[in-house]
């Protein structure tokens, strides 16, 4: 895993995932960068014309940067960041105009990763896919205020827009617990074959189990023996050590509730993210969509990681 990010809105919703994705880069040494998206400011005497140099220079955090100080210390606390001389946060540069409504604090990791506070303005949806199209993002750890049913079709669910559109992985970190294990999803499809992989990166680096799941519509010698055969291509993609550990279970029913129930409060999910059309979502239904909306547990989208733009010649 290369890169993580972790938009963040309310501090009492984002702290499980804040820590969870601090683990993680704590582990694998992947860069983290911590995003805040705010409304730009209109009326107030900042919103009045003052510059984001203005700010810089005299060493005034914008609005809304205070949520991004309170991430950085929960971090420090967890160990993830490099400190100098002074027992201070090392710092590759202070808190800095990127572009235009776009401010970061650039720390430096134990392992020497790259640990960033952005702040962006706009609506939340639109920065937070916009900051997920650097295709070092592997992952997008996003917290949930866990609203449900009708509330959430007249609110909308920004956790739900980024899982459905992001163009990385999407972990939707709903009562996300440190030490929960990790179910996946088996149908030998390649997309199946990635969330495998991604989950067994996850349970080795935070020594989780993980249990793979193959869910057939009936209990046919045929069907059974087809299952079977998904959870021993799963097994190949595992490192060996996890392969050997990681529990394979075969049940009947329904994909969906079946995946439900068996990953119940014990487990995070894992899915294969298959790329459809809105329409078609609207039409055909979908799976995926059908477990973030009924999951009160925390829930993986995997999607194989974006190739990196080749170098520039000199």
């Amino acid at each position: 895993m290369r890169k993580i990010l972790v938009p963040i809105a309310y501090w009492e919703t984002c702290q499980g995932a804040l820590r969870y994705a601090g683990r993680l880069s704590l582990k694998l040494g992947a860069s983290l960068t911590v995003l805040h998206v705010a409304t730009p400011p209109r009326e107030t005497l900042l919103g009045r014309g003052l510059s984001s140099e203005k700010l810089e220079d005299w060493g005034v955090e914008p609005p809304g940067f205070e949520l991004l100080r309170r991430a950085q210390d929960s971090l420090q606390e967890l160990g993830l960041l490099a400190l100098d001389e002074r027992g201070r946060p090392e710092e590759r540069h202070a808190l800095k105009a990127i572009a235009h409504g776009l401010y970061e604090v650039h720390l430096v990791g134990t392992s020497g990763q790259d640990v960033r506070f952005r702040l962006r303005e706009g609506p939340p949806v639109r920065e937070i896919l916009r900051e997920a199209e650097d295709p070092e993002y592997d992952l997008v750890l996003m917290g949930t205020r866990g609203h449900t049913g009708l509330r959430r079709w007249l609110l909308g669910s920004v956790a739900q827009e980024v899982a459905l559109h992001a163009p990385c992985s999407v972990l939707v970190a709903k009562n996300l617990q440190p030490d929960r294990g990790l179910m996946v999803g088996v149908t030998g499809r390649e997309t199946a074959l990635e969330a495998v992989r991604q989950a067994g990166e996850i349970a080795e680096a935070l020594d989780v189990p993980l249990v793979l799941l193959a869910v057939i519509p009936e209990p046919e010698e045929g069907t059974r023996a087809e299952a079977e055969r998904h959870l021993r291509e799963a097994r190949a993609v595992l490192p060996p050590g996890l392969a050997e550990r990681a529990e394979g279970r075969i049940r009947v029913g329904d994909p969906a509730q079946t995946l439900l129930e068996e990953a119940g409060e014990a487990f995070l999910l894992v899915l294969g993210r298959v790329r459809r059309s809105r329409v078609k979502e609207m039409l055909l239904g979908d799976i995926s969509l059908k477990i973030l909306e009924q999951s009160q547990g925390p829930v993986l989208l995997a999607a194989p990681p974006r190739p990196l733009p080749a170098p520039e010649e000199p």
